[in-house]
């Protein structure tokens, strides 16, 4: 909470912060975090780690093509 805190007064400092997207990005920040513990407790690591790589992959080719 601590790094999150400094990152976001940083930001509010040095940029513009957008607050229309606050309620998106936070209940895309709470589903995730739920969906993810309940994966990893019902299918494992194993598949919590691929799936991290696949998004990962896909978020690079992504930044890479524009």
């Amino acid at each position: 909470m601590f790094w999150n805190g400094t990152g976001a007064v940083t930001l509010g400092m040095l940029a513009e912060i957008r607050w229309p997207w606050l309620p998106a990005l936070l209940l895309g920040s709470l589903l995730g975090g739920y969906l993810g513990a309940h994966l990893a407790i019902k299918s494992g690591n194993r598949w919590i780690k691929r799936a991290f790589e696949l998004v990962t992959l896909l978020v690079g080719v992504k930044l890479v093509i524009g």
